[in-house]
């Protein structure tokens, strides 16, 4: 589902579309729904949403 939310990478202050940026997340088995992302312009992770402790995860 596209998505018109704007993200601002803390390193270079680039902006961009949500569905321009690619996932930095391999589906880990411990998936806490993080949500991160990699720039571009500099190649530093965008953490929109940090990696919780498996063990806090909500269901």
């Amino acid at each position: 589902m596209p998505t018109d939310e704007h993200i601002i990478c803390p390193n270079c202050g680039t902006q961009y579309m949500k569905d321009e940026l690619e996932r930095d997340c391999g589906n880990c088995f411990a998936c806490t729904g993080c949500e991160i992302y990699i720039c571009l312009n500099c190649r530093h992770e965008i953490v929109v949403k940090p990696m919780q402790n498996p063990g806090m995860k909500k269901g």
